[in-house]
């Protein structure tokens, strides 16, 4: 399946969570792009110990996070695509989530308030390709955020809060 072009105004994150058992070493990952397809950033977290639900609504937190800290916000609409049933429902509908879910849901519903706009859709795993094969990858590994800027490859090693990025 490939990549599903956006109408301009929108960016779209891919995101994928990954966690190697229940619980066990998990990560989160993810692509932003353009309504070209052109790629905005790519993210790689380590999350600790998680279970794969919880891996599934760590990568979106991730993505409004990452979206909070970017001039994007004020003015494109936020699509995030997720393989995860079950977070794309919770995201949307906090009162249906499980209880240890709702702590970051609600998190999640405050970062909304600060968008221009933003939608979730449920894909196949396979339309979300590219996000699945970065979070399989090293679970271990150091925080990163690649952001490209005019052709300009920026690599940063972070961390993030609800107040923004913070470049370490």
């Amino acid at each position: 399946m490939e990549w599903e072009k956006l109408q301009k105004g929108s960016l779209k994150f891919n995101v994928h969570g990954a966690a190697r058992g229940c619980p066990r070493p998990a990560g989160v990952r993810g692509i932003l792009r353009d309504s070209s397809g052109e790629v905005k950033v790519i993210f790689s977290k380590s999350i600790g110990t998680a279970d794969s639900n919880l891996a599934e609504i760590l990568e979106i937190r991730e993505a409004f996070l990452i979206f909070l800290a970017l001039q994007w916000r004020e003015h494109q609409q936020l699509i995030i695509e997720s393989d995860s049933s079950n977070a794309v429902k919770w995201t949307t509908g906090v009162s249906i989530a499980p209880w240890k879910m709702r702590k970051w849901l609600l998190q999640m519903e405050r970062m909304k308030k600060g968008l221009f706009g933003w939608e979730i859709r449920h894909v196949l795993r396979e339309a979300n390709q590219r996000a699945d094969t970065l979070a399989k990858g090293v679970l271990l590994q150091a925080d990163i955020v690649t952001a490209l800027s005019g052709g300009v490859c920026l690599l940063f090693l972070c961390s993030f809060s609800l107040a923004g990025l913070v470049v370490l």
